[in-house]
């Protein structure tokens, strides 16, 4: 239809698709029919959209609770590795409590078998025996050379009941480990160096040979059992003589 100079309707003969088309008069039951489905694709779009919004508010959910869950978890996971440390660091701590009371009565009672005093405070490490002897070795051009050296037993408080490699680690640290005043105890007995190796490495490693007159450097420690005495003792080679041995390191 198109709308006429007097304000009326008059059908065109194009049709719908004739230019001068401006109007479409439907019935009412046509009329109605497209509200219909109007209204039925608004209520399916409405629905869709409710729909959606369940379905992200669902997921946003489950995705807080697994979040919520996994924290939880880690939570406890963390606790219970915390409380395994701690109970881990408690038992390492009674532990060497108890190593330590042990040596501490092994000293003591090596210290009374030896007569060595104050039973309580000494060491109980003395020296048994340190004398020159030669040493050969291969220089660095593969020659064999000679060198005249010391080497030096010293007894320590532990008895040969005890673990090598218990008593290896406790002997280096006793020998090695600094007191109040700063000093170790082969310091005590004129050692003012220590090099963890053999001499031939030691002559190779210019750091430590550069002035060897000043130094009396002890070398790497070795261990054996004297079964006579029923002790452990550390040997090892070192440069120049002692100094005069303290009372207290003397085996009397």
């Amino acid at each position: 239809m198109k709308v006429t100079t007097l304000g009326g309707y008059k059908e065109v003969q194009g049709g719908y698709s004739d230019p001068a088309c401006t109007h479409v008069i439907l019935t009412k039951q046509e009329y109605d029919k497209i509200l219909q489905e109007k209204q039925r694709a608004e209520m399916d779009a409405g629905i869709a959209k409710s729909n959606a919004d369940k379905a992200v508010t669902e997921a946003e959910k489950n995705a807080a609770n697994t979040v919520q869950q996994a924290r939880q978890e880690a939570k406890k996971e963390v606790a219970a590795i915390q409380g395994q440390l701690e109970q881990e660091r408690a038992e390492s701590a009674h532990q060497r409590a108890l190593n330590a009371n042990l040596l501490r009565i092994a000293k003591e009672r090596a210290n009374a078998d030896r007569k060595l005093k104050p039973k309580k405070e000494h060491t109980g490490y003395v020296v048994v025996a340190s004398g020159e002897k030669e040493y050969r070795y291969k220089d660095g051009y593969r020659k064999l050379q000679n060198v005249l050296l010391w080497e030096a037993v010293i007894q320590s408080p532990y008895t040969i009941d005890m673990p090598e490699a218990i008593v290896r680690k406790q002997i280096t640290r006793d020998l090695l480990r600094k007191n109040e005043a700063g000093e170790t105890l082969i310091g005590r007995l004129g050692i003012n160096g220590y090099y963890p190796g053999n001499y031939e490495s030691m002559v190779d490693d210019h750091q430590w040979c550069s002035e060897p007159e000043k130094y009396n450097i002890a070398l790497e420690f070795y261990f054996q059992m004297n079964g006579r005495y029923g002790y452990w003792e550390v040997k090892f080679f070192h440069t120049r003589a002692l100094k005069r041995i303290p009372n207290d390191l003397r085996l009397r």
